[in-house]
């Protein structure tokens, strides 16, 4: 079942290895890898079904190391309490690129973890980054991760503000949803939520 699924992704050597680099960097973006990784593939194995197009392992690999560009990054600028400076704040925009330059240069890219590490930060209205896509361009993988990303992000203590609860997150996401795919994954997010 799932969590055999899961228990093969975590027996990867490779995965490990990065989800350890992760961990000595940094215990929330750790953390934050871990849980982003494992809603995320509830989400798309609700959402795809049982579809023999996805690969829900290579899928899961991609979720867990959507992040992994944010180890190239100064830990200062991840940390910071404050608001970032313009600088900081192009600099934290480019780990989309760092995590697929990382797996490009190990040799672990695979398609799903390419659209997922690069794209997991556009947005529908095309003010996302690191390239400003607009919605039918963005990877429904990415926006799968995009999604959790966002819930797991705003249900976590950080430097900067105060955790929010489940329902006060899915309300704020809620508001922002954009269009039917963005809808249909959010529905799969509430459910995939209540039985857990």
């Amino acid at each position: 079942g799932f969590y055999e699924v899961i228990d093969c992704i975590l027996e990867e050597d490779h995965l490990n290895h990065y989800l350890l680099s992760i961990r000595d960097y940094d215990t929330y973006t750790y953390s934050h890898s871990v849980n982003v990784g494992v809603l995320s593939l509830m989400v798309a194995r609700r959402y795809f079904g049982n579809s023999d197009r996805h690969d829900l392992r290579e899928l899961g690999i991609g979720f867990f190391l959507h992040d992994l560009g944010k180890i190239r990054i100064n830990p200062g600028v991840i940390m910071k309490e404050g608001l970032l400076t313009d600088e900081e704040m192009a600099e934290m925009r480019r780990h989309p690129l760092y995590g697929f330059d990382i797996l490009k240069e190990t040799n672990q890219l695979t398609t799903e973890s390419k659209l997922i590490v690069l794209e997991h930060h556009e947005r529908e209205d095309g003010r996302g980054y690191p390239y400003g896509l607009y919605g039918g361009e963005i990877h429904e993988y990415a926006r799968i991760c995009a999604l959790v990303d966002m819930y797991d992000a705003l249900t976590s203590d950080r430097p900067y503000r105060e955790k929010m609860i489940p329902c006060q997150a899915l309300n704020l996401i809620k508001g922002k949803l954009a269009d039917r795919t963005q809808k249909a994954l959010f529905e799969i997010l509430v459910l995939v939520l209540g039985e857990n």
